[in-house]
């Protein structure tokens, strides 16, 4: 049983996680070149300048928030036989590594729509939490989550079945 996720030299690049980000969610930018072009044409009332600006510094939050939640990235899952290891990148350094025993690893999936995460819990302590940024996306989410259990539960069937069998 294996399974073997390492990210690519774009999603291991922060900037790069960013820019895939707004690539798979090209709709969220739209206010953004709305307000860009709003911003281009003639001049406006005052009030209509501030809201203009305000509409700006609304969305540049949105913007905060993603490089913030895009810090911290899962590079690296390998389920190889009952063993777990796992690679956490901050930005683009290696921050954490940890190899553990498949039992002892728990991905939950939390979260609603476009903002779904996955937590990775070691022994019920959470060692990381991956949002759907970069190459992440919320069905690529979904994928590690079900091939995850699927290897357990094929680990787990077999080492209850494998001792020998008596008559």
């Amino acid at each position: 049983m294996h399974y073997h996720y390492f990210s690519s030299i774009n999603d291991q690049d922060y900037l790069g996680r960013i820019l895939l980000f707004a690539k798979h969610n090209l709709i969220l930018y739209i206010p953004d070149i709305v307000t860009l072009l709003f911003l281009i044409l003639p001049p406006y009332s005052w009030l209509e300048t501030k809201i203009i600006i305000g509409l700006a510094l609304l969305l540049s939050i949105r913007d905060i928030l993603l490089l913030k939640y895009a810090v911290f990235h899962l590079g690296k899952f390998i389920i190889d036989g009952d063993s777990v290891s796992i690679a956490i990148l901050r930005k683009s350094e290696l921050h954490k590594q940890y190899t553990a025993n498949i039992s002892e690893i728990d991905l939950i999936i939390k979260g609603k729509l476009w903002f779904k995460k996955v937590l990775v819990l070691e022994n019920q302590k959470l060692i990381h939490c991956q949002y759907a940024i970069g190459n992440w996306s919320p069905r690529k989410l979904i994928e590690l989550h079900e091939h995850f259990y699927h290897i357990k539960r094929e680990l787990g069937f077999w080492k209850m079945f494998k001792g020998p069998i008596v008559n």
